[in-house]
């Protein structure tokens, strides 16, 4: 796991991420009620297979140098159902990404003739790999996270970039990458939304 590195609270300062135009972003939690349920891990990946795994500091949340690397306007940002993990970044790192790509959504839009749109799903079905999730329900509190815990955190941004690459030929070909683009633009007013208490349901009739 050499092309892993741990971190504690934060990226340290001399690791220099602004020339990336792409990076893969995930985030583990003790949960999914926001409020309730803490972050924990921010995973980091590159199209270099190289991965930054920054556990968090429960109690004040600052990681600066981290911020300042989801604050960059040139970095495109790959995450899978990005509208929960941009939902965790605003509101325990109080920071908001503004160049996103969506993997799931891009799926759902691309790929209509399919139901299943998950990571795991996407990685065998576009990449042609088998992957486990298994460790998304272990601790993730734990300060020492287990060697199988921290290849699965990297994982899940490992295969981000060759899923993007094929969802975007995908919505190309089906003449449906205008509509993807202006779903994009919608993800962070629905996560100022559910942070604020309401419920998509609010749009319902």
């Amino acid at each position: 796991m050499n092309n892993i590195k741990i971190f504690e609270e934060d990226l340290p300062p001399d690791i220099d991420l602004s020339n990336e135009k792409v990076i893969g972003i995930d985030n583990e939690a003790l949960g999914l009620v926001l409020g309730r349920d803490p972050l924990t891990l921010v995973q980091l990946g590159l199209e270099s297979k190289k991965f930054y795994l920054i556990k968090l500091n429960r109690e004040t949340y600052k990681a600066p140098n981290l911020v300042k690397v989801l604050s960059n306007p040139s970095t495109e940002f790959v995450m899978h159902y990005a509208r929960q993990d941009l939902m965790w970044l605003k509101y325990h790192l109080k920071v908001e990404p503004k160049n996103i790509f969506c993997t799931k959504l891009a799926s759902k839009i691309a790929r209509t003739a399919s139901n299943t749109h998950g990571y795991k799903d996407l990685v065998k079905e576009l990449c042609g790999k088998d992957i486990s999730k298994k460790e998304q329900q272990s601790d993730w509190g734990n300060p020492n996270l287990s060697p199988k815990q921290i290849s699965y955190a990297a994982q899940d941004t490992e295969y981000l970039f060759e899923i993007k690459d094929k969802l975007i030929k995908m919505l190309i070909r089906e003449k449906r990458m205008d509509l993807f683009k202006k779903c994009m633009k919608v993800i962070p007013v629905m996560v100022d939304m559910e942070i604020s208490g309401y419920k998509l349901s609010t749009f319902e009739h």
